[in-house]
């Protein structure tokens, strides 16, 4: 319980800052999306260091005494080491890709048809 609590005054700050923002077109909510993917991914990099850091600790807290509980802190250290590594080339591509092909949101207006004739004439004739 005491963990809960301590997790809920952790994120107050995060929606007593929130800042709500109209999505009125396409553009807006492409950033929305991207700002809660590199939330998500933020919040990922941070489990998996503190998950490392956590594994390191129990590794030399354990000493030869335990030498099995050792080992499954060194095989955790190795997992977590790869698990950032994988999240970190995944973050990685994901930008190359979007520089390469250039699908950042921008605020150039889409052209839009007009009608030439006023709606008087049919334009085939």
């Amino acid at each position: 319980m005491k963990k809960i609590i301590a997790i809920v005054f952790a994120f107050t700050p995060v929606v007593a800052f929130a800042q709500l923002t109209q999505i009125t077109d396409a553009n807006t909510l492409f950033e929305r999306l991207i700002g809660l993917g590199n939330m998500f991914t933020y919040l990922l990099i941070a489990a998996a260091v503190i998950f490392i850091i956590y594994n390191v600790v129990v590794y030399f807290i354990k000493g030869n005494a335990e030498s099995e509980a050792r080992g499954k802190a060194a095989g955790s250290i190795l997992y977590g080491i790869v698990g950032l590594f994988v999240i970190l080339s995944i973050w990685g591509l994901v930008n190359i890709l979007v520089n390469t092909f250039n699908t950042r949101p921008t605020n150039i207006p889409i052209p839009q048809v007009q009608n030439i004739n006023n709606g008087n004439a049919p334009l085939l004739r």
